[in-house]
């Protein structure tokens, strides 16, 4: 990946950025409580137990939620949607109002309709960010584990303000630690589902109760992401994807 940056003249304030995070999850908890469709995981009791990649990347956390969704498509025709994923890049789907891309698009336009052969290649270490404002200090993303066509694993270990804690520390009063996993399954019908996982270490750990409006934030933006992914992936008959893949 040749660039990641994405706040040209923008330097990091605690404060400033504390309050846009606060802002951005309080919008998605209350896009949630109008949706309700935002406001479900999607995971059966099978899938929310059990052990899925990346788990062992945040051995102990304080806080987990597994959300899924079935795709009208084989594994193959959604990795590449995952593979492009992040800001900058395909867009991370979730097609919210606020959203916006780096050409200043919007909403539903904010993310990719279809597949990007420059942005498909992906490995661990590559850096992905969260949105504008963000570079490999904030707001950032960092590729763990690849598995094509199975599994991508995601890790930030960061502040409430979206300052990333670099490891070994020293560390902050409060931070936390993220996994965040993308695992694909067949279904039924030549389907497949797709689940997410996010397990987060919170320090102190009371920061898991404080923390309640980023937890119902997260899953009105995760359910955002799967319905938005799931639409492209429909949308995107195999003639179409196989004459992007040779452009």
């Amino acid at each position: 990946m040749d660039d990641v940056r994405a706040r040209p003249g923008h330097p990091w304030n605690g404060f400033r950025d504390a309050i846009v995070v606060l802002a951005e999850y309080t919008a998605e908890s209350l896009y949630g409580a109008l949706h309700p469709a935002y406001r479900v995981s999607g995971a059966t009791e099978t899938e929310s137990s059990e052990r899925l990649p990346g788990d062992r990347i945040v051995e102990r956390p304080n806080w987990q939620a597994t959300r899924a969704i079935t795709i009208d498509a084989c594994s193959d025709r959604v990795w590449p949607w995952l593979a492009q994923m992040g800001y900058g890049r395909g867009g991370w789907y979730g097609d919210l109002p606020w959203w916006k891309d780096p050409a200043g698009h919007t909403g539903p336009a904010s993310s990719a309709w279809r597949l990007l052969p420059g942005d498909m290649q992906i490995a661990a270490g590559d850096i992905l960010l969260d949105g504008p404002n963000c570079d490999e200090t904030t707001g950032a993303w960092r590729v763990v584990e690849v598995d094509p066509g199975h599994s991508l694993v995601l890790f930030s270990a960061r502040t409430i303000s979206g300052r990333e804690v670099n490891e070994g520390g020293p560390y902050p009063p409060s931070w936390f630690a993220c996994s965040w996993a993308f695992v694909l399954r067949p279904a039924d019908d030549a389907g497949c589902r797709l689940l997410t996982r996010t397990r987060i270490d919170y320090r102190p750990a009371w920061m898991v109760r404080a923390a309640a409006v980023f937890r119902t934030g997260d899953t009105a933006m995760q359910r955002a992401m799967l319905i938005g992914l799931k639409r492209r992936v429909e949308a995107d008959r195999p003639m179409q994807h196989e004459s992007t893949m040779n452009t």
